[in-house]
C-alpha cells in the first residue's frame, strides 16, 4: 500500500510514538514503524520514551517511576511545542494514554491508542476489590472520558476488545495480537515430537509470573498428572519472586525443577530442544481477562509445543486451544472431572499429537499477524486523519 494509494499528499506525515520503551529496545515499536515507513513514504517518526530502556518488572520500581515522570513531562512538552499530524500511544507507563489524549485535545491532533495493560482498570478493579469504589468510578470515568476521544484503539484479544467498545462510546476498536521478534523467520518447530517420549512428562513456563497468573488450578492439575507419571517443570525467564512460587509448588508434590534466565525469543527453541518439552505453560486469572492478554502463547506454538492454558476465554491463547486445537484449555471455573480430562490428554500419545498438529496450524495463522498486518491497518487511517 503506497502513499498514494492512501491518497497521500506529498507532505512528510509527522507522526509521535509514545512508549516507555524507544524502537532501540522494543522490536514491536520498531518493527511496526519499520512497517508503516515502507507503506508511507516519507512518514517523519519521532519517539518519546523513558530513560532506561532495559525492562524490569514492577510497576514502583524507582526505574520505572523515574521512566513514567520523563515520558509524562515530555509528551506535554512536546505537543505544546509542535503539532504531529497523529499520535499513537502505547499504555506504559501506566494511563500515559489518558495524559496524551488530554494534551492531543488541546492542539487538535488525533491520538490512537494501542492497548497493552489497561490502566487505569486495572487500578479500578483493585480499589473496588478493596473497598474504594468511589475512587474506582472516578477512575473509569475518566478513562471512558479519553477513551471516546481516540481515533481508533488496537486491542489484543477480544476480551480486550469488548471492554474497551464498552467503555468508548463506538471509536473503532481493532484486534490485533502482539507478536515476537523475528516472527517473520518463524515458525521453526523442534525436531522430535512433543508428547512422544517415554520419559517424564516435561513442562515449561516461560516469562514472567506476576499478579495476574493464579497457580491454584495448575496446582490441581499437577496433581492428577503426578498420581499416574512423573512430572519435570522448567520455568525460564522468571523473576525471583514467580521462581519461589514454583519452587514452593513443586515441593509440595516433589517434582524436580529446573530455572533458566531470560532468553531472546529465538533461543528459546534451543531450551526446548535440550530440555525436551512437552509443552507449555500459561496462565491468567479470570478477574484479569480484557486487562492483559497473554502473550506467552507465541513463544510455545512457534516452535511447535502444544498449549495448557488455565484463564479466562476470548484470548488469543484461549482461541489456540479452542479455534486450532493446540492445547489444552481450562477455564478458571473448570471442575476436578474437567481437570482430570486435560491430565489425561497430556498423557495420551493421540491426542498430543493432535495437539502439535493445531498447534502449528495456529502457528501459522498467527506469523501473519505482525508488524506488517497492523501496519497495514493503521497506514489509511492515519492518512485520513491528516487529511481531515
Amino acid at each position: 500500500m503506497s502513499a498514494e494509494s492512501d491518497g497521500h499528499d506529498s507532505r512528510p506525515l509527522r507522526v509521535t510514538f509514545i512508549f516507555e520503551y524507544g524502537p532501540a529496545e522494543d522490536w514491536m515499536l520498531a518493527s511496526l514503524i519499520e512497517g508503516l515507513q515502507a507503506r508511507l513514504p516519507g512518514l517523519k517518526p519521532a519517539c518519546i520514551h523513558g530513560l532506561f530502556g532495559i525492562y524490569r518488572p514492577g510497576g514502583l520500581q524507582w526505574r520505572r517511576l523515574a521512566n513514567l515522570a520523563w515520558v509524562f513531562l515530555r509528551t506535554a512538552l512536546h505537543l505544546v511545542l509542535h503539532r504531529p499530524d497523529a499520535v499513537l500511544v502505547r499504555t506504559a507507563p501506566p494511563g500515559v494514554q489518558v495524559w496524551t489524549v488530554w494534551w492531543a485535545s488541546l492542539r487538535g491532533v488525533p491520538v490512537f491508542c494501542w492497548l497493552m495493560d489497561y490502566h487505569p482498570e486495572m487500578e479500578a478493579r483493585l480499589l473496588e476489590k478493596r473497598g474504594f469504589g468511589r475512587v474506582a468510578r472516578l477512575l473509569r470515568g475518566i478513562d471512558a472520558n479519553a477513551m471516546r476521544r481516540f481515533a481508533a484503539v488496537i486491542a489484543l484479544d477480544r476480551a480486550m476488545a469488548r471492554l474497551a467498545r464498552e467503555r468508548s462510546g463506538g471509536v473503532e476498536v481493532l484486534e490485533h495480537p502482539t507478536w515476537g521478534a523475528g516472527s517473520a523467520t518463524l515458525p521453526r518447530p523442534v525436531s522430535y515430537r512433543p508428547g512422544g517420549g517415554g520419559g517424564p512428562l516435561r513442562l515449561a513456563y516461560s516469562g514472567n509470573l506476576g499478579a495476574a497468573h493464579d497457580l491454584t488450578l495448575f496446582s490441581t492439575l499437577l496433581e492428577k498428572l503426578t498420581r499416574h507419571h512423573d512430572v519435570e517443570l522448567f520455568v525460564i525467564g522468571s523473576p525471583p519472586q514467580g521462581v519461589e512460587r514454583f519452587r514452593r509448588l513443586c515441593a509440595r508434590f516433589g517434582l524436580p525443577l529446573k530455572t533458566h534466565g531470560r532468553v531472546p525469543f529465538a533461543q528459546l527453541q534451543g531450551l526446548y530442544e535440550e530440555w525436551r518439552i512437552d509443552a507449555g505453560i500459561v496462565l491468567l486469572a479470570g478477574e484479569s481477562a480484557g486487562l492483559v492478554s497473554p502473550s506467552k502463547f507465541s513463544g510455545y506454538i512457534n516452535f511447535g509445543l502444544p498449549l495448557i492454558y488455565i484463564g479466562p476465554p476470548e484470548t488469543n491463547t484461549a482461541d489456540v486451544c479452542t479455534r486450532f486445537g493446540g492445547g489444552f484449555w481450562l477455564s478458571d471455573r473448570a471442575d476436578r472431572e474437567q481437570i482430570s480430562a486435560v491430565a489425561n490428554a497430556l498423557l495420551d500419545g493421540e491426542q498430543m499429537a493432535k495437539a502439535v498438529e493445531g498447534a502449528r496450524a495456529a502457528a501459522e495463522h498467527f506469523i501473519r499477524l505482525n508488524h506488517e498486518s497492523l501496519a497495514a491497518a493503521l497506514a489509511p487511517r492515519l492518512v485520513r486523519c491528516a487529511s481531515a
